[in-house]
């Protein structure tokens, strides 16, 4: 297992830490100036639910389990939320390759992150949904994927998460539904997440104009976080407006489709795209208050 290079951004940290991508998430991290040059670190860190001041821990990637039994990948990023030991764990969509039918998710994501069922909040892709109306991934994950809808919203700590369902693509039905469920809440600390990213530098898929309304809707409202997969990396952004330029009041999005299907290259360098690491991996975020 490699150890690579560790990164630092005004008070908002991420590393690689191995195969684990970890950043420690303050709402006000990049709104008090800009961004910092990135200063490397050479010690290994470990941020798990010890050590954090009790703020929760989330786990997150997507693009996840491969078909038939799992992979090396595939355990490998089990086995580091295993060492994390979070509050939470988010999956990013596709989270059964190839079809995500019933019978896969049994022989193959269930051997692996299955062990953290009780604790997963799941959002779907457009992989899941190559079963008829995703029907392997909602018998799956039940009730935690609130079926039919798959989209939701819950509190963890300070913080307000929205799980939005772009398997399909998103209705105007889902956009009100998050439109009222912002205008409701009244956390200083938002974090919306979904399969397929707005602004993506990977030469597979890349930026997703068709999500450019729920980005819209997301940067009015104040969100400070998105997380996304469906390009096969893991790319980090500064915060960036509707027009996707630099944006100090804009929300930070990060890509970690890095679950342990495959992995893509990267293409052109998108506007405000600050790290961008081909390697397999989980995201790891502490959600500290706004203080």
């Amino acid at each position: 297992m490699r150890f690579p290079r560790t990164w630092v951004a005004g008070s908002l940290f991420l590393g690689l830490i191995g195969l684990s991508v970890v950043a420690s998430a303050s709402p006000e991290a990049d709104r008090r100036g800009a961004e910092r040059p990135k200063a490397e670190r050479r010690e290994r860190e470990r941020v798990t639910r010890q050590g954090t001041g009790g703020d929760p821990v989330i786990a997150a990637a997507g693009d996840i389990a491969q078909e038939g039994e799992p992979s090396d990948a595939n355990e490998q990023t089990a086995d580091l939320i295993l060492d994390l030991d979070p509050t939470a764990v988010l999956t990013l969509g596709d989270n059964q390759y190839d079809d995500g039918e019933l019978s896969e998710f049994r022989d193959s994501y269930d051997l692996t992150w299955g062990q953290f069922k009780s604790i997963t909040h799941p959002a779907p892709g457009n992989h899941d949904y190559h079963v008829e109306g995703a029907q392997g991934y909602f018998d799956y994950f039940g009730d935690a994927a609130n079926p039919p809808d798959g989209y939701y919203s819950f509190d963890l700590g300070t913080w307000h998460l929205i799980s939005v369902n772009s398997g399909e693509g998103i209705s105007d039905e889902q956009l009100a539904w998050i439109r009222r469920d912002l205008r409701s809440d009244n956390h200083e600390c938002e974090l919306a997440y979904w399969h397929h990213p707005r602004w993506s530098s990977g030469d597979t898929h890349g930026s997703d104009e068709d999500m450019a309304p729920l980005w819209r809707l997301l940067y009015r409202n104040g969100v400070d976080v998105v997380l996304n997969g469906h390009d096969h990396l893991y790319e980090r952004f500064a915060r960036l407006n509707a027009s996707g330029e630099l944006d100090r009041q804009g929300i930070r999005e990060i890509i970690a489709g890095t679950g342990g299907n495959s992995l893509y290259n990267f293409g052109d360098r998108e506007t405000g795209s600050r790290v961008r690491i081909s390697e397999y991996g989980v995201l790891t975020m502490v959600l500290h208050d706004a203080s």
